[in-house]
């Protein structure tokens, strides 16, 4: 009996590509900063942080407005370009680690998406696609992607809020800031949204085609 081939091919086999490749180049990250300088994983182990206040539009060589008195803070400095550029040689603990979360939260979502792509896909391939367990999978998946993009989201911009913040003076951002200036993941959440429809979808006619099975 010839083997029934996984109907989210090619799917399947990309989302294995692309998580191998991850945990390959996060591997590779991970030595090399063991033995070599100036190298880092999810600004873990930066020597300088820079961020970027994306909210305020600047005219190069020109004060940002509506903040004529924009001032880096000490043992910072400022760039103005399209938007001011705020960087440090010597981050302290807390920079660093608002850094690395600015980094962390959309690798996680990303990471976790993949993973649970994974499961949807391995489900498909040993128990059916139109079986409970890969809609219930199917379902998880959309619903991470739904709310974990936004989660992810908000995340980033309050971590990189907070180390603006500790970077300027009177910019008039703070932490708290992050959670209305936020970019919104349009397209991870209309992608959820259809994942979810679709799992609806297979739920109902799994327990159609269980009502059909009980009639026969």
């Amino acid at each position: 009996m010839s083997r029934v081939r996984n109907p989210l091919e090619p799917v399947s086999t990309a989302v294995k590509a692309v998580l191998a490749l991850v945990a390959m180049l996060m591997g590779m990250g991970v030595l090399a900063g063991l033995f070599a300088d100036n190298v880092y994983v999810l600004g873990i182990g930066e020597k300088s942080v820079c961020v970027t206040d994306t909210t305020t539009m600047t005219n190069v060589g020109e004060q940002p407005s509506p903040f004529p008195s924009y001032r880096p803070a000490p043992g910072a400095t400022l760039n103005l370009n399209a938007h001011p550029d705020y960087c440090t040689e010597a981050p302290s603990t807390v920079q660093s680690l608002l850094n690395t979360a600015t980094q962390i939260a959309p690798f996680a979502f990303t990471v976790g998406a993949l993973l649970l792509a994974l499961r949807v896909t391995r489900s498909a391939a040993r128990d059916g696609l139109y079986t409970t367990q890969t809609a219930e999978r199917l379902r998880r998946l959309g619903w991470w992607l739904l709310a974990g993009s936004v989660l992810a989201a908000i995340a980033t911009s309050l971590a990189e809020k907070a180390l603006i913040a500790s970077l300027s003076l009177d910019s008039g951002i703070s932490a708290v800031s992050g959670m209305w200036s936020w970019d919104v993941p349009f397209m991870a959440i209309l992608t959820g949204l259809g994942v979810l429809s679709f799992a609806r979808i297979m739920r109902v006619g799994i327990t159609m085609r269980e009502d059909l099975d009980g009639t026969v």
